[in-house]
């Protein structure tokens, strides 16, 4: 699988006149194109050696089709969304090692690091003090959030390697028609590697500067009588910043405070498996995921003589079925079991330096059934329903120092949710998609959520959508029963809902030129956050966003590739019309793929520019902002050397910038620069 640019561009109309005046320089330098990256699968690398592969098999085509938007694999010009797809070369290309850094390269998304998570900007939307519930994590089209926090890990913490990621599908605007909670502005739907992409056993290793060490093994194949399978184990540790310098806001925040250096408090542990096997449509998997992540002193406010850290597990088995009962029709049954498990260690500065232990653990089981029609070769209809039953939904607080329970939690839920969705060709240049899901909670919640999309092809080349969405997101335990000492519970919260409108224009230039336009204007409601003394969690602010995205990309006869993509967005409350917190305005991104001798050495570089934003405090204040910055890496990659080794040397943060990035109520200065050497070897 090789890369070939692809791209894309989102407008939309921002009434701020500071946005407005931007919008014209930015319409005009990057409207002319726009791209989504995407490829093709063919035969795997690994079988050949280079020099016997067509110089035209080394440059990626674009991906047509996308399963997550429609829960069926469906033309990308016909989904009733904007879609962005990464592949596997992409992600070799670039050295990206996180689903995060996936995302830091997509048009309208932006990434918030406090050093222990990492948190989905989307479409100039986060909040401190969540963990990304209000984006949805799919592994093929299975649900990754837990029910406890509804995490939507992104980091270290996430439980595929993605060396075993085949593409990712980043999917804008709501989802809930179709996936229910959190799928709130966008879903992420990351499709594994299967056995055929390796046909045989290969091995990985990475040693970076920090210092750090990641190993994989991988074995997978086709067998003679029609079995696929894949297994993978990956270890993963890195030792972060050794020397982090404390910043004076921390040493400001206790008097206590006063060490200039915290030293060996960034380790990370990360161990991961993944296992899978199909024959004639039955699809058994396994995955598991165990973190371990110190947390530097400013992030909680906690001193540097005592460890602070947190451990997040989750795992699931997960059994799928496809079957063709009828002409033209497929009936789809998927059963999953999901573990999470998290749990922490803090001593923070608030709690007089007692010993905190937070934690939270769940047991839930998932089932799925599809129906899905073709009508006429030309018509799809698909139902069906969803149930999960969470059987264990515990958090809680411990005082290790005194050896008391602060807070205990047991909590238990379940959802049923029917759905469907009509894709109709009205006539063969004009379809119209109508989807929607009822959710309904052993909470009491319920929520009916629509989703129409008119598709019109005004050329062979344009194509046209206009598209209406609704989504929700159902309080999460922590959020109804915080277990944070001081806040009291509120078994009455309400959902969060959004209304969506967008435009979407997709134009293609010639075989490998995308051109994409997205209009987009959302209304968020009732969103959740603490009162004003800190003491409940209510449903209380509304948020409006508008902005539009504009980017290019161009593949050329020798093998050069070129991404560029801008942002322009304005997310307030409604209120009180400030910018809200952690909202960027302006986002560039620069991305540069070259063979720089032959066919097997290989530069990717990409540039990254993130607005001002602010952190707490009203938005006109500079000491409330974080600044904005640009920030580089580049990978150097050599192919099938020796017929079957794979060599790449990135440079993270090629100038050593240091930003800062909002946490919960300050800000933390990013990670230096970092380089990692990485060889592949198919045997």
């Amino acid at each position: 699988v090789l890369p070939v640019p692809f791209i894309r561009v989102s407008l939309s109309m921002p009434s701020s006149s500071r946005l407005r005046s931007r919008s014209l320089l930015f319409v005009g330098l990057f409207c002319p194109v726009a791209f989504i990256p995407h490829s093709a699968r063919g035969t795997p690398q690994s079988e050949r050696a280079l020099d016997d592969i067509p110089f035209e098999q080394l440059v990626e085509v674009p991906v047509e089709s996308v399963s997550g938007v429609s829960k069926y694999q469906q033309s990308i010009r016909r989904a009733p969304a904007g879609v962005t797809v990464f592949t596997a070369t992409d992600i070799k290309n670039y050295g990206w090692t996180t689903l995060a850094d996936v995302l830091r390269a997509s048009p309208g998304i932006h990434i918030r690091d406090d050093r222990f998570y990492e948190y989905v900007g989307n479409r100039g939307f986060t909040r401190p003090r969540d963990f990304n519930s209000r984006t949805l994590i799919l592994l093929d089209g299975h649900r990754i959030n837990d029910p406890i926090y509804q995490t939507g890990s992104i980091g270290t913490d996430f439980i595929l390697d993605l060396d075993m990621v085949d593409r990712i599908e980043v999917i804008s605007g709501p989802g809930s028609s179709v996936y229910g909670s959190n799928a709130f502005y966008g879903a992420i739907n990351v499709i594994p590697k299967t056995g055929r992409d390796f046909s045989g056993v290969q091995a990985g290793l990475g040693l970076g500067s920090e210092p750090s060490v990641k190993a994989r093994a991988t074995v997978g194949d086709r067998t003679a009588n029609g079995v696929e399978y894949v297994v993978s184990a990956t270890e993963w540790w890195s030792r972060g910043e050794p020397d982090y310098s404390l910043p004076q806001s921390w040493r400001s925040a206790d008097p206590a405070f006063t060490a200039r250096t915290a030293h060996d408090q960034d380790d990370m542990h990360h161990q991961s498996t993944f296992a899978r096997a199909s024959w004639r449509g039955i699809t058994g998997e396994v995955a598991y995921s165990r973190r371990k992540k110190e947390v530097l002193p400013p992030v909680y406010n906690t001193n540097v003589e005592t460890d602070a850290y947190g451990i997040d597990e989750r795992g699931y088995v997960l059994l799928r079925a496809n079957g063709e009962p009828g002409p033209n029709s497929t009936l789809s049954a998927k059963l999953a079991l999901d573990y999470y498990r998290y749990s922490g260690l803090f001593s923070p500065a608030f709690a007089g330096f007692a010993q905190l232990a937070p934690y939270g653990e769940s047991l839930s089981a998932n089932t799925e059934v599809r129906w899905r029609q073709t009508i006429a070769d030309q018509h799809v209809f698909t139902t069906g329903f969803e149930y999960q039953e969470n059987f264990q939904q515990d958090l809680g607080l411990d005082n290790r120092s005194s050896g008391s329970p602060l807070i205990s939690v047991s909590e238990s839920s379940r959802y049923v949710s029917p759905f469907a969705q009509l894709d109709w060709e009205l006539a063969p240049v004009f379809r119209v998609s109508l989807g929607g899901r009822y959710d309904y909670y052993s909470t009491g919640d319920e929520r009916l959520t629509p989703r129409v999309g008119l598709i019109w092809d005004a050329t062979s080349t344009t194509t046209i959508k206009l598209l209406y969405g609704e989504a929700f997101r159902v309080p999460n335990v922590g959020e109804r029963y915080p277990a944070e000492d001081g806040l009291t519970p509120n078994p009455d919260l309400g959902p969060e809902t959004n209304k969506s409108w967008e435009i979407v224009a997709e134009q293609r230039l010639g075989p490998v030129w995308r051109v994409e336009t997205h209009v987009y204007y959302i209304n968020s409601s009732d969103l959740i956050i603490p009162n004003a003394t800190e003491t409940t969690y209510y449903n209380a602010e509304r948020y409006i966003t508008e902005g539009f995205d504009v980017g290019a990309a161009a593949y050329f006869s020798n093998g050069v590739n070129f991404r560029v993509s801008a942002t322009l967005q304005n997310t307030y409350d409604e209120a009180t019309n400030l910018v809200v917190v952690d909202a960027p305005h302006d986002l560039l991104k620069l991305h540069f793929s070259a063979p720089i001798y032959e066919k097997w050495l290989r530069a990717s570089a990409e540039v990254l520019y993130v607005g001002d934003r602010k952190y707490i405090g009203d938005p006109s204040a500079p000491a409330n902002q974080t600044g904005d910055y640009v920030t580089g890496n580049l990978t150097l990659r050599a192919l099938r050397v020796w017929h079957r080794w794979d060599f790449a040397l990135s440079i993270y943060n090629v100038a050593d910038t240091r930003w800062s990035d909002p946490k919960n109520f300050d800000q933390i200065v990013s990670p230096p620069r970092s380089v990692v050497f990485r060889a592949m070897l198919d045997f």
